[in-house]
Formats: C-alpha cells, structure tokens, sequence
C-alpha cells in the first residue's frame, strides 16, 4: 500500500512537471506562429509596395468624372481619399499572356491602422468603376513617404510630395510605423524614370 502511494506520487509530481513544460510548449509555439504570421504579412507588404513602386509607369488617366490625373499623387493632394498617401500607375503583367504586360491603377491608405491597396479594374475610370481594397497589414500607426529627385547639379535630394505632374521620381522610400513602435524603412528605385544613372 506505501509503495502504490509512494508510485502515485512520484507519478503526480512528474505529470505536474510535464504539464508544466507542455504549457510552456505550447505557448512559445504561438508566439513563434503569430510572430512568423506577422512577419509573412511585412514581407508581403512590402513585396507589392515595392513591386509598385519599381514599375511605376509615366501614364496619366482620366477619374470618373473624366477629368485628368497625373501619373503619381502624393501627399495632401485633394483628389485623393481620406488616409490616401499615393496613388499611381504601375505595370503587372497579363494574366495568361506570358511576356506581356498592361497598367493598373493603385492606390496606397491608411485607415483606422490598416494599410491597405486599392485597385482599380481599369485605368480610366467611370462613374460607375468599383474600386477593390485589400488590407495588407494591420496595427499600423503611421505611414511615411518621401521621393528622391535630381536637381539641376545632378545632387540627389529627397522631397515630402512630388510636385510634377509629368515626370516620376528617381526613387522612393517608404517608412512604417506599428503601433507597438517598431519601424521600417525601405527605398525602392523607380525603373521607369529614365533620369536614373545606370551603375
């Protein structure tokens, strides 16, 4: 009867420890999972960012009420929406035409800690053109961009709001803000601009 409760016992005490290391277990592992989700999401947003960025394209379009837009807004331009930082023209590539690609037009907000991608199904819009969001990355605080030009002595500066209508930048950099303060920074060169020197 001693040995079974002595046996009973040590059976609790490492079934208490076990417990105890599972717990811990599986608790780091949803930390690691949650942690490597946000990360996938980082890395997504600034893949598009960038893959907008990198082939910005100089092609104006018409808004629905048919009026003219420049190729690139930024800032506090009042044609764009609230929490609207950007809105481009960018190239992607057909689907199923391999080698062949059209323009699209994108634009870049943040709303309420999301940041998201608008997408217009076509460049010159109407009335009656839908746009599609997609939240990209959430829990973001603020969102900030600056666009490098060259000036006339051929030195790189960088600008707040891109004030011409028919060039692009020299590149962009983009900075980002989550609301637990973390931050990050990219800069992505615009291929399109023929201003930029080939190395």
């Amino acid at each position: 009867m001693l040995e079974m409760v002595v046996a009973i016992g040590i059976f609790a005490v490492i079934a208490a420890i076990s417990y105890a290391s599972l717990d811990r277990f599986i608790e780091t592992r949803n930390l690691v999972e949650a942690r490597h989700e946000k990360l996938n999401l980082l890395q997504t947003t600034m893949t598009l960012m960038g893959r907008d960025m990198r082939f910005m394209v100089n092609r104006p379009v018409r808004d629905g009420y048919g009026d003219p837009e420049p190729a690139l807004l930024s800032g506090d331009n009042p044609v764009l929406d609230e929490g609207e930082f950007m809105r481009l023209t960018t190239s992607r590539p057909e689907p199923g035409i391999r080698g062949v690609s059209g323009v699209q037009r994108v634009g870049w907000r943040l709303h309420r800690g999301e940041l998201q991608r608008v997408i217009w199904n076509v460049v010159d819009r109407d009335q009656d053109t839908k746009e599609l969001v997609r939240i990209v990355l959430q829990e973001v605080a603020a969102v900030e961009i600056r666009f490098f030009t060259y000036s006339d002595d051929g030195d790189l500066r960088a600008i707040a709001q891109w004030p011409d209508e028919t060039t692009l930048p020299a590149g962009v950099e983009f900075r980002l803000t989550m609301e637990n303060g973390l931050g990050y920074r990219r800069l992505f060169i615009v291929a399109g601009n023929s201003s930029v020197p080939v190395i």
